[in-house]
């Protein structure tokens, strides 16, 4: 089948409203580091790491990305060049490559709550449903001895330069969701941990650390890869991302907890790929949820109940609603081959209409219905 790459980002406010389409590059948007940049190249990294020695810059690292078609490279800005000024430097002395900042991606999650409703809601078959199609995530590491993953199985790696695990069980409560008992079986869940709290950052990750991780999920053949993290659009995502895209990939990305007032974020509102917004039991909006046309489908999201190290932790996010969306997909014969197009038209076809009457900017086709069949 064709490769799905589910991506559950809520990405962060990053255009002026009104300016969906530009890339941010100012210094208002949170980076790994002020004087790092990132750069993409499908040609001889050679060429540009030798021009851009000639230009001041120096190299810090470098990343092979076969199945993204690209050479990762990471530079060192010079002293009183900003990133935007890098940025132009070096797509001008090298055409054809991509440079951006290294940005901030926050995971999403929001509150603790009490409730457990959310499988029932979406019509989801007790005792679960075997994954047609292979999943991946792209969060926080997931532990050995989480309760909720005693019989699932695992294949982990990471992509940061951290020695201390993060401070957060996130990406053991996505994994839960994904192929806890009453999930997703008969799987392997390949987990690529890009969070990273030694750079300054707490525990989020940076643009390097997802796209080795997508990098390395698409060498795996993964089909489906869950994402719950916050940030800015970047044009590096962009590009990477749009490549898997074009490849066959599809995207479903949460559409981010900023709030009603924010404009679109990112890669929610990327042409290519699928928006998921959080409701709660009553089919309410998760209250900072983005809105926007780009909204596409609501899952359960408010007050998900997820076994964790600790027993049990209720949480809400629009990151919650998005692992709902994924195992649909990954459960229905339906569904698992069709095209971004056709997925997006299904879905919205066996949605059950919420707010305003048809499509609209808080809902989108309405709420995600579970697998016909599994």
């Amino acid at each position: 089948m064709r490769h799905i790459l589910i991506l559950c980002l809520a990405l962060a406010a990053c255009v002026p409203a009104g300016q969906p389409g530009r890339d941010p590059r100012g210094p208002a948007f949170a980076v790994v580091d002020p004087r790092e940049l990132i750069v993409l190249t499908a040609e001889d990294p050679q060429i540009l790491i030798e021009r851009a020695k000639a230009l001041g810059y120096t190299l810090r690292d470098i990343h092979r990305l076969p199945d993204l078609a690209d050479t990762l490279v990471v530079l060192r800005i010079p002293v009183g060049t900003t990133i935007p000024q890098a940025i132009d430097a070096i797509e001008s002395a090298v055409p054809g490559v991509t440079a951006g900042a290294n940005h901030i991606y926050r995971l999403q999650v929001g509150a603790i709550g009490d409730r457990d409703y959310a499988a029932a809601m979406i019509g989801w078959p007790a005792g679960g449903c075997r994954a047609r199609i292979r999943i991946g995530l792209i969060d926080a590491g997931v532990g050995s001895d989480h309760t909720g993953l005693a019989d699932g199985r695992i294949e982990q790696r990471a992509f940061n330069d951290s020695i201390a695990p993060p401070a957060t069980d996130h990406g053991a409560l996505m994994a839960e969701l994904l192929v806890g008992p009453e999930r997703l079986h008969d799987t392997v869940l390949y987990s690529a941990n890009v969070i990273d709290p030694d750079r300054g950052a707490g525990d989020a990750a940076g643009v390097v650390s997802i796209l080795r991780g997508v990098d390395w999920l698409a060498a795996n053949g993964v089909d489906i890869v869950n994402i719950s993290l916050a940030g800015p659009r970047n044009k590096l995502m962009d590009r990477a991302l749009g490549r898997a895209a074009a490849d066959g990939m599809v995207l479903v990305a949460a559409v981010g907890n900023l709030g009603p007032g924010q404009p679109p974020q990112y890669p929610a509102a990327f042409p290519f790929a699928l928006a998921v917004t959080a409701v709660d039991r009553d089919g309410d909006v998760y209250r900072r949820a983005i809105r926007g046309p780009h909204v596409d489908i609501a899952a359960p999201g408010v007050d998900i109940l997820v076994a964790s190290e600790n027993g049990v932790t209720v949480s809400s996010g629009t990151s919650m609603a998005a692992p709902f969306v994924t195992s649909v997909i990954a459960a229905d014969p339906a569904l698992a081959d069709l095209s971004l197009d056709a997925l997006r038209a299904e879905l919205a076809r066996r949605a059950t209409d919420l707010g305003a009457v048809g499509r609209d900017t808080v809902f989108g086709a309405g709420l995600l219905r579970g697998p016909a069949r599994c």
